[in-house]
């Protein structure tokens, strides 16, 4: 019934190995798992998997499973593990992940059954996340995503508490910018539903081992994407420079004696679009420098 449901709305082929309802593993809430599902893409990218999901798990008040069809279905929080999600755009700007299948005037007049998404938490654990543009040629991987949040989405604004952790690669025109870099962030998102407008609150972000700062919002907008966004170093300290070195070679920094200043600011502003990117600025500045490690003399 569930691959029956998934494929009526789909124009991809979906399947799954088993799926198991647990009225014990998350009581009193009931539990339903679905075993290594699977979406694979049809033309223009026949035979791409689009997501592959080790195990996705959906939470859910027990009395929900014996509603009827007109009576919304309340699903309270997922959770999903060992994932990978390719998203690819090709040559004409066709993005692979838009799948879903359009209504036609048979269907029109046909109410879908109601679905309401009162999400209060959601977790990812070892999510591989794909993305490549192959008119830019721009290939980014996100490997090892680990991600929760909390919140309820039943209300059009809240705030979303969030925990990510990953490892991201960046690659321009067989160029590779960043490779494996450690990225943690814990924020708090303020979410505005009805404006599509996402702003950073308290928020602690850590690449490699340098700590960053964010402030401003995100928007998302009919052509594109609104950015105003600033970040800093919350500190000066030289070890902001040492934290951008990956830990395997610049040791335990804590134990590191360092002088001087490191700071690391900017910010981006403006619309991302088609044919527009937004202004934005990094500047970097160190003064009167040093450090020097314990167990060397000089």
């Amino acid at each position: 019934k569930i691959a029956q449901a998934i494929n009526e709305k789909v124009d991809a082929k979906v399947s799954f190995e088993d799926a198991d309802l647990s009225l014990f593993k998350s009581f009193p809430q009931a539990n339903i798992s679905v075993d290594k599902l699977l979406i694979i893409n049809k033309v223009p990218f026949e035979g791409d998997t689009l997501i592959s999901l080790g195990k996705l798990n959906l939470k859910m008040s027990i009395k929900e499973l014996f509603k009827g069809d007109n009576e919304p279905m309340n699903i309270e929080g997922f959770s999903t593990e060992n994932g990978l999600i390719n998203i690819i755009f090709n040559k004409d700007g066709i993005g692979n992940f838009d799948i879903a299948i359009k209504e036609t005037k048979e269907n029109n007049g046909e109410a879908s059954k109601p679905l309401s998404l009162k999400i209060n938490e959601y977790k990812i654990t070892n999510l591989k996340f794909n993305y490549f543009d192959e008119l830019s040629k721009i290939k980014m991987e996100i490997d090892s995503l680990n991600h929760s949040g909390t919140g309820n989405f039943a209300e059009s604004k809240l705030d979303l508490i969030t925990k990510s952790t990953a490892n991201v690669s960046l690659f321009m025109d067989k160029v590779n910018y960043m490779n494996q870099v450690k990225l943690t962030l814990d924020a708090v998102l303020g979410i505005d539903l009805e404006q599509s407008k996402y702003t950073f609150k308290e928020n602690k972000a850590l690449i490699n081992q340098l700590p960053l700062e964010f402030d401003g919002f995100i928007k998302l907008v009919e052509n594109g994407q609104l950015y105003d966004l600033t970040f800093k170093t919350p500190t000066s300290s030289f070890q902001n420079f040492l934290g951008l070195i990956p830990s395997a070679y610049s040791g335990n920094i804590k134990e590191i004696k360092t002088t001087g200043d490191f700071t690391v600011a900017g910010f981006a502003k403006g619309l991302y679009s088609d044919k527009t990117v937004p202004k934005f600025n990094v500047a970097i500045a160190s003064n009167n420098a040093s450090f020097k490690y314990p167990d060397l003399p000089k």
